[in-house]
Parts: structure tokens; sequence; C-alpha cells
């Protein structure tokens, strides 16, 4: 029997809303709690902005999710089942809602920011999303389940027990307009003119990038850039200037420009003299940290012995930065030598239409054989599609690759060692050409999974040892690797080039040093010397310094100079979420476009507006000619060598 006659939709609709607010603190606080040293810096009225102005990018995506199905639930139908559907409805969008937040919390202190253009790349990983989401977030999805399990059955009894009268025509007019103005004065963010909110606005109430990040909800910067394809631009520095500054940078006195639509496309005045062309051969290290390698930072973790061999008979870049925080933002660095620009789709998601400089290709012109070959599913990050696309001859992912031995869990994101004899076993069939290749590594990416007995050198108890029992793995691996060469007689005549793809773990310091610092050594036992070089040196340095030691002049377009060029300027282009800076011998700095937002000095004599200006120029450059399909041109190419 229907109880006392009640009006619930109103009812429903303010518990709705009062729940996803609440849900959004409550992660806020997780986050701000959760991540101590990053938020160190803010003072009182700082943290208390970001929790009081983050309520208006809160509302911004609760009147985005729920308003328009308020709006339905509050329409005037006299019917339980209509209100059944809608609250149904409301409380699967919580719990969707309430999921992403709990994800974007566990994320958060990986990359020291919301989830942002990850968002996009979701289609390419959603077997690892999944697996994720069953071994690392268990008992939060099994919490979330039964809550919501709950809720629906808790909501149906009730809603059963009540009546739905018919409002008068003028109380539902007035709440559906009332409902109306709400969701469109949330989805704007406040009351004056200009456009609506968007990622940059949150800098109108938070002073750096801290604050920014404890401001902002990971719905709502996944949202935008999900909608958006790529982030904001608003970097207002004179184009031409920009372009000019960034010649003067990255062209070297050796080489020249061969159009002036094309200002970053050059040449070598000279041909190199001989024909030797040695074998190139790069390892693309999944989120290796300089700070768990003993030969870099001495802390004796105990678990590179291989790679620490390698530092002492290589060429050490102590100094070297990832372009950005993603796999494959370093795969385009070291590929393409291509910047992560915001403002722009990234490689991979629609970046690719436009003519890259691509040095696979150009070693293919050369007659070499180029070969990728990724532990990852061929799909992952679609690297597989975007090698071929660069000139790689042959590219392999997962499926292809053999599993070599019997490990002691399956990973999921493969085995380097089955990697490394796959690729040398393709090599091996193209004996009368010299090969550039690059192996993608995996197993250092979580989760972490045991892999023989002899690594297990660490319980798996917390996140940094899990990370240091599979880098083990994946050091013997390289060993392992190396050993194969020398037995197949192409050791010395190889330059190997060991580069991580961004940074995983380390310290915890809120520092573009710490964030985008990588491992970088040059071996080639029979070619290079050892030496250790401090200068500040790019992934997006190693194209030229490649086409340098294989000896070939292609026509190409680098946003980088060969890292063996004493007079090359000492600058590491970053990209971290929304925003960019710039790293230096001296110091550095991070900005949004319109505005500076961290300066970090190394030394005392560190100019932070020369610095600025150089980022401005740097990244106005790259945004004008990619963004206007000026970056290269094959056409201009006349060394086929």
């Amino acid at each position: 029997m229907p109880g006392k006659e009640r009006d619930l939709r109103l009812w429903i609709s303010l518990a709705a809303v009062f729940t996803a607010m609440l849900a959004f603190s409550v992660a806020r606080l997780g986050i701000f709690w959760a991540n101590p040293t990053l938020f160190a810096d803010l003072s009182g009225a700082e943290v208390f902005s970001a929790f009081f102005n983050g309520l208006r990018f809160d509302f911004y995506m609760t009147a985005l999710l729920l308003g328009p199905i308020i709006l339905l639930l509050n329409c005037p139908v006299k019917s339980l089942r209509w209100v059944k559907l809608w609250t149904i409805v409301l409380l699967v969008e919580l719990t969707v809602l309430i999921g992403f937040l709990v994800a974007d919390a566990v994320y958060f202190p990986k990359v020291g920011r919301h989830i942002a253009e990850e968002i996009i790349q979701v289609s390419s990983d959603v077997g690892y999303l999944v697996s994720y989401t069953f071994t690392e977030l268990g008992w939060q999805l099994a919490l979330l389940l039964t809550a919501f399990g709950v809720a629906l059955w808790q909501a149906c009894r009730w809603i059963g027990r009540q009546a739905c009268p018919v409002r008068s025509w003028k109380k539902t007019t007035l709440i559906l307009v009332v409902i109306v103005v709400l969701i469109g004065l949330g989805l704007r963010g406040h009351l004056h003119g200009g456009k609506p909110l968007g990622v940059a606005d949150v800098y109108n109430y938070a002073q750096n990038a801290n604050g920014a990040a404890l401001t902002l909800n990971g719905a709502f910067t996944a949202y935008q850039v999900g909608r958006k394809g790529a982030q904001e631009f608003t970097n207002t520095y004179p184009t031409q200037q920009a372009i000019e500054n960034t010649q003067k940078m990255w062209i070297a006195p050796t080489e020249k420009v061969l159009s002036e639509q094309f200002p970053l496309e050059r040449q070598k005045i000279k041909p190199f003299a001989g024909d030797q062309h040695p074998n190139v051969f790069i390892v693309l290290l999944e989120g290796w940290h300089p700070y768990y390698i003993d030969g870099l930072s001495h802390k004796g973790f105990g678990v590179t012995p291989v790679f620490d061999k390698i530092i002492e008979e290589g060429v050490n870049f102590t100094n070297a930065y990832a372009a950005g925080q993603r796999s494959v933002f370093g795969f385009a660095a070291v590929l393409a030598s291509v910047p992560l620009i915001p403002g722009l789709p990234m490689f991979g998601y629609g970046l690719e239409m436009n003519a890259l400089s691509p040095l696979p290709k150009h070693f293919s012109d050369a007659g070499y054989y180029t070969l990728f070959a990724q532990t990852s599913h061929r799909d992952s990050y679609r690297l597989c599609a975007l090698a071929s696309y660069l000139g790689m001859q042959d590219s392999f992912g997962w499926e292809d690759i053999p599993q070599r031995l019997d490990y002691k869990e399956k990973a999921p994101f493969g085995y380097d060692h089955d990697a490394f004899e796959f690729a040398v076993d393709k090599i091996a069939q193209h004996k009368d050409q010299p090969f550039m290749a690059m192996v993608f590594t995996g197993i250092t990416h979580e989760p972490f999974v045991s892999t023989l007995p002899q690594f297990d050198k660490y319980p798996y108890d917390n996140w940094e040892h899990g990370f240091l029992n599979t880098l083990g793995f994946a050091d013997w691996s390289i060993g392992q690797l190396l050993a194969r060469a020398e037995k197949d007689g192409w050791l010395q005549n190889t330059v190997f080039v060991f580069v991580a793809d961004h940074t995983s773990g380390g310290p915890a310091e809120n520092t573009l040093k710490n964030h985008f610092q990588i491992p970088l050594v040059i071996y080639a036992p029979g070619l290079l010397k050892a030496q250790t070089v401090t200068r500040v040196v790019s992934q997006l340095d190693l194209a030229p310094t490649l086409y340098d030691l294989a000896g070939l002049t292609p026509s190409y377009t680098a946003f980088g100079r060969s890292i063996f060029d004493p007079q090359a300027p000492q600058v590491a282009l970053v990209a971290e979420g929304n925003n960019f800076g710039v790293i230096t011998p001296q110091g550095a700095v991070r900005h949004t476009g319109s505005k500076l937002l961290t300066v970090e000095p190394y030394t005392e004599d560190f100019d932070s507006a020369a610095a600025e200006e150089t980022l401005l120029s740097l990244s106005k450059a790259a945004y004008t000619l990619l963004k206007e399909n000026r970056w290269y041109d094959p056409a201009l190419s006349n060394d086929k060598k």
C-alpha cells in the first residue's frame, strides 16, 4: 500500500547533487592528505582557496552529468516507473563518477596531476585498464559495486512506498526553470561574460601548479581534454620572433635551412667523409628513474649491475630529460624529435596527420634494415602503427613474440628478455645490411609481477619493491642482449642507446628535474670512448645525434641538436599536463603559456626571465609550425644515401 502522498522527485534531485559534490570534496581531501610533499608549500589561505574555488569546477561536472537527468526526473509525469527509471540512471552516474574519482586519486601521485590527455588514449589500452582495475583496485571496485547495489535496492523499495502526486503547473514550471538556470550557471562557472569555465581558468584562483592541481578535479580535466582532443594554447609570444629564436637554437653552423616555408628543416652543408654506417639499437626503457640505478644515484638498491657497468663503459648523460610523462611522448621525441605542445593533438591521436620528420625512414633510405618491437600489445598506444608510419620496415608486438622462459607470473606488458631475443633473431635474417632497431621494454610497468625466482630480491609489499624486482629482471635482460650481440658478431659495430621513455617513482620532490630526469647512455664499445657528460640534453636531441653517429645527411626537422655538439644550447623542453616547462643548467621554469607558475633556481645566476622567453619562443614556434603543417616537407630531401 502506498504511504502518505509525497512528491519525492525534488528530494532525490537534491540528494544526488549533494552526493556528487560531497564525492568531489572527499576526493580532493584524499588527494591533499595522500600527497603531503606536493602541497607542502601551499599556505593555509591557498589550501582554503583550492577547496572553496574547487567547488565551481565540481559543480560544473555535477551540472553536466546530473543536470539533464534531474531535469527529466522533474518533468510533470505522474508515474513511479518514471521516477524509478531516472533515479536508477542517477545512481549509475554517481557510481561511475565516484569510481572515476577513486581512479584519479590513485593515478594522481604518479604524475603529480589529474587525469587529462590520458582519457583520449583509453580506447587503445582497454585490456590493460581492465587488468589494472581488477588487480590494483579490486577491493575498491568491490566496495563501490556493493554500495551501488545496496543503494539501488533501498531506493527502489523506498520509491515503491511513495506516491507521485501531480504538481501544479506553476510549481512545475518554476522548478524546471530553476534547474535549467542552475545547469547554465554550473556550465559557465561564473556570472560575468566571457567563455565558459575551462582548465586554464583555474589560474584565476591558484597561483601555482600545485594549487591548481588541488583546485581542479580529474573528471573536469578529463572531460575538457577528451572533448577538445588537446589542451588550450594561450601563448601570445610573437610568432616570427619565436621561429627566429628557435632557428638560432636548433640549426647548427654546419647545417643549412632548405626552405623558408619550413624554417626548421635542414641538412648538412657537407656530407660526412667515408662510408662507415654503424648499426643503431635503441632500447626505450619503460619508466626507469635515475634514482633506482646505483651507477647514477649510488643508493645501493643492488638491482642494476649490468646497467651500472654500461654507465662506466659508455657515454653517460647525467642531465638528460624526457619530453613528457607518457610512453608515447618519449616514443615520438626519440623517433621523430617532435615535442608535446599543449593546444595540439598528441602523436597517435591526430598529430600524425601532419608530415613529421621520420628517423626510421631516413635510415631505411640509407640502406638500413629498420625494426620496431614492443613487449606490449601491438595496439598499445598504436605504437606499431606509428612506427610503420615513421618508416619502420617491420613492427612487432606481444602477439608476435614467443615466450622464451618459464616465468612465475604472466606479465601484463610482456617480458623484456623475450623481446630482445625476438629482435635479434629478426636482425640475424638481414646480415647483409646495417640495421636500426628500437625495442620498447615493458616489464617495469605496473602492475608488477614476479618473473624469475632470482629477481625477487624484495617482498611485493609496496610499489617501490615491486618496481625494483622487475628492474632487476630488466637489467639482466639487457645483459643477455649484449651477450647475444657479441656472440652474433655485431657488438663492436653498434651504437646502443639506452633511454627511458619517462620517469616512474623516485624521490617525493615536486620539481621539473625530478619529474623528467631520465637515464640516457650511449654505449658503443667499438666506436666511442667512455665519458660522463653533464650538459643538459633531451630525448628531442637524439635524432640529430644518431644521424651524426651513423654518418647520414638527410634533410630533417628536429626540435634539438646533436648532444655531442659543444655549441648546442643546453635546454630541455618538457610538457606536464596543461603546462610546459624548460630546464637549463642554471634552473627551470614552469608555465601555462600565459602565466609563469614556478621558478626552480639551481644556481644564483639563474635568469628566470630569459628562461621564460626561451620557453615561450620554443613552444610558440613548435605550435605554429605543427599547426600550419610547416614542420617537415619530404619533397625537400635529396639525400638517399
